[in-house]
C-alpha cells in the first residue's frame, strides 16, 4: 500500500498548503535577495565579474554535490528532517551575508546555502508525491510552483521598501534586504518543524537499501533530466549577468527589480498549468513549454531593450509555468515509488551541474559577446529538446496506452 493511500484526504490537504505556504515565503527572501545581490557586490564592494560567478556556482557546487545522497537520505529517514535542517541551514547562510564586506566570503555562504537547498528540494518534491495520487499530481505540483514564484514575484517589490529605508544606494540599504530574506527563511523553518506531518512509514530498515542510481535512472528519467538540465543552463547565466546587463544597457535599479516580478508573475498561473497536465498529454506540455522558453533566450541580443524584455520575459514565464507541473507529474509517473527521493536528487544534482556550468561560463561570454550568452543558452536549451524528444514521446504512449485514457478509479488523491 503506498504511503499516499494510508492517509485521508483532509490532512493531505493541509500538509500540502503547508508545505506550499513554507515554499512561499523561502521564496519571498529569496526574490529579495537575488536580484540584488550582485549589483551589491560589483557596486558596493568592488567584486569582479569573477567573484560574482564563483559566488553563483558555489550555490550550485552545494546543491549539485549533496542533492543525491540528501535525497536517499530522505528515502531512508523521512521527508521532514531534511526539509527543516535544509530550511534551518539556509536562513542561518542568508544571515551571514550581514557579516562581512569580504566579497570572497560569500562564495561560503553562497555554498551553504546550496547544502541547505540540496537538503529541502528533493525530499519537499518527493514529499508531494507521497501525500498525493496520479489522477491531480501534477496540480499539486502546479500549487507548490504558484507558491514558489508568487514569493518570487513578490520579493523584489517588498525589496524596495528596505532598499529604500537604508538610504537607497547604501551598503545597509542592502542588508535591510539580507535580513528580511533571513528571517522569511527562519519563519518557515519553525513553521514546518511544528506543522509538518509526513505519512507513516510502512517497509522495514532492509527495504530501505536503495538499488544502483544505473537501475533507478531508466532511459525516460534520463531524458526528463537532459530536458530540464539544458533549460538549467540558461538560469545559471542568468542569476550571474542578467541585472548587470541590464544595468549596461541603462536599465535603472527599479526596471532590474520589475523584470524578475514579471518573469515571475505568470508563473503564479502553474497551478493551471498542472489542472491542464492532469488531463492531458504531459510530454507534449512539457517539450512546448520549454521550446518556447528556449526561443525566448534566443530573442535576447536581438531585442537588446529593456522595455522589450518587459514584454517578453511574460511570455518565458508563461511557457515554465505550463512546462514545470506536467515534468514533475510525468517523472515521479515513471519512477519507483520507493526511491522517489532518490530519482528527485539526482535530478536536483544534473540541474545543478548544468546551472554551473551557465554560471562559470556566463562572465567569459558575457564578457566578450554581452548579450550573446543567452542565445547560446537557448541554442543550448533547444538541442535538449531535440535530443530528448522521441525517447519522451514513445514513452507517453506507453504510460497512456497502459493507462487506458483513465484517471485512477477509486484512489482517493488531494483536490486542487
Amino acid at each position: 500500500m503506498s504511503a499516499a493511500a494510508t492517509t485521508s484526504a483532509a490532512p493531505r490537504r493541509s500538509q500540502l498548503w503547508l508545505i506550499c505556504a513554507a515554499d512561499f515565503l523561502v521564496w519571498l527572501g529569496s526574490g529579495a535577495v537575488y536580484p540584488y545581490l550582485p549589483v551589491f557586490l560589483r557596486e558596493q564592494m568592488g567584486a569582479s565579474l569573477r567573484v560574482l560567478g564563483l559566488a553563483a556556482s558555489a550555490y550550485f557546487i552545494g546543491v549539485l554535490v549533496f542533492s543525491v545522497p540528501a535525497g536517499q537520505l530522505s528515502d531512508r529517514m523521512g521527508r521532514k528532517p531534511m526539509i527543516v535542517a535544509g530550511m534551518a541551514l539556509y536562513a542561518l547562510s542568508t544571515a551571514l551575508f550581514l557579516s562581512t564586506r569580504d566579497p570572497w566570503l560569500f562564495v561560503l555562504f553562497r555554498a551553504l546555502e546550496g547544502l541547505g537547498t540540496a537538503l529541502v528540494v528533493p525530499a519537499a518534491q518527493a514529499f508531494v508525491a507521497d501525500i498525493t495520487t496520479e489522477e491531480h499530481r501534477s496540480r499539486a505540483y502546479g500549487w507548490l510552483a504558484t507558491a514558489q514564484y508568487g514569493g518570487l514575484i513578490l520579493g523584489p517589490a517588498i525589496a524596495w521598501p528596505f532598499y529604500a529605508l537604508g538610504g537607497a544606494g547604501t551598503r545597509y540599504s542592502y542588508y535591510g534586504i539580507f535580513l528580511f530574506g533571513a528571517l522569511a527563511a527562519a519563519v518557515a523553518t519553525i513553521v514546518l518543524a511544528v506543522l509538518l506531518r509526513e505519512p507513516a512509514r510502512t517497509d522495514s530498515p532492509r527495504e530501505r537499501v536503495r538499488p544502483p542510481l544505473r537501475t533507478l535512472v531508466t532511459r525516460p528519467i534520463a531524458a526528463v533530466i537532459v530536458v530540464t538540465a539544458t533549460a538549467e543552463f540558461a538560469m545559471g547565466g542568468f542569476e550571474v549577468v542578467w541585472s548587470i546587463y541590464l544595468r549596461h544597457l541603462g536599465a535603472s535599479i527599479t526596471v532590474v527589480g520589475l523584470t524578475w516580478i514579471l518573469f515571475g508573475a505568470p508563473m503564479l498561473l502553474s497551478f493551471l498549468g498542472g489542472r491542464l497536465a492532469d488531463r492531458r498529454n504531459k510530454v507534449a506540455l512539457m517539450i512546448a513549454g520549454f521550446a518556447v522558453q528556449g526561443v525566448c533566450w534566443l530573442l535576447v541580443p536581438a531585442v537588446n531593450d529593456p522595455s522589450v524584455f518587459l514584454l517578453v520575459l511574460p511570455l518565458d514565464g508563461l511557457a515554465f509555468a505550463l512546462a514545470l507541473p506536467a515534468k514533475q507529474g510525468f517523472l515521479v509517473q515513471i519512477s519507483p515509488e520507493r526511491w522517489l527521493g532518490s530519482i528527485q536528487g539526482t535530478e536536483q544534482a544534473a540541474m545543478q551541474l548544468a546551472a554551473l556550468v551557465g554560471t562559470l561560463t556566463a562572465p567569459w561570454l558575457y564578457g566578450r559577446y554581452e548579450g550573446g550568452f543567452f542565445a547560446f543558452a537557448g541554442v543550448v536549451a533547444l538541442a535538449g529538446l531535440v535530443l530528448a524528444s522521441p525517447t519522451l514521446l514513445r514513452t507517453w504512449r506507453s504510460v497512456d496506452s497502459r493507462a487506458g485514457g483513465e484517471d485512477d478509479a477509486g484512489r482517493r488523491s488531494v483536490p486542487g
